[in-house]
């Protein structure tokens, strides 16, 4: 079912049910709704879908780069995440702001705080693994992609906490614990 918060214009992101991907966030805009066609095979015949623009991810037609349109189930849909997340003195995450919007990067994060990085045109979803502090006070964060099992570096205006958008409401998940087990394989523990 869609969500009836979401309509023509409103941003978005997506996400997609591809292993590869499916822990990928892009942003996009709504550009209309598309309601099935109820035939004998169809489950819900009263089942709509997005048109949707990706802000980030493009196509070439005729040699011109366009803006990528897809047709996609609201399963794989959620609205902006909010933009302001704080920690309170008892380290537990509180939403304070909800700005309309895409989510913007940036923010003061610790290791285990599972994150979005903006990397490869869509927001990631990671743990930072170790913080560093360089020449002038600037924080860089190593950032562990679970499902590459890879690491990068990251600016902390390229990164933002997590959120999960569960029944219509955001939910921050809990802080994770790196482990490594015996054959090499990274293991997150939640705390």
């Amino acid at each position: 079912m869609a969500n009836s918060t979401l309509t023509k214009g409103s941003i978005i992101e997506v996400t997609y049910k591809d292993p590869i991907f499916r822990n990928a966030w892009y942003v996009a805009t709504i550009i209309n709704e598309l309601k099935t066609t109820p035939t004998k095979n169809t489950k819900n015949p009263n089942k709509i879908h997005y048109i949707i623009t990706y802000n980030t991810l493009f196509s070439k037609q005729d040699n011109i780069l366009q803006p990528l349109t897809e047709v996609v189930d609201p399963l794989f849909v959620r609205p902006s995440p909010p933009r302001t997340i704080r920690r309170n003195e008892d380290d537990v995450f509180k939403v304070v702001e909800v700005v309309e919007g895409e989510g913007e990067g940036g923010g003061e994060f610790e290791v285990g705080d599972v994150v979005d990085a903006y990397y490869r045109d869509g927001w990631w979803i990671g743990v930072v693994k170790s913080v560093s502090v360089n020449e002038g006070d600037v924080k860089k964060y190593v950032v562990l992609f679970g499902n590459f099992n890879e690491e990068f570096v990251f600016d902390g205006s390229k990164l933002r906490f997590h959120v999960d958008w569960v029944d219509c409401r955001w939910m921050i998940p809990p802080k994770k614990v790196y482990s490594v087990c015996d054959c090499g394989d990274c293991v997150w523990l939640y705390r």
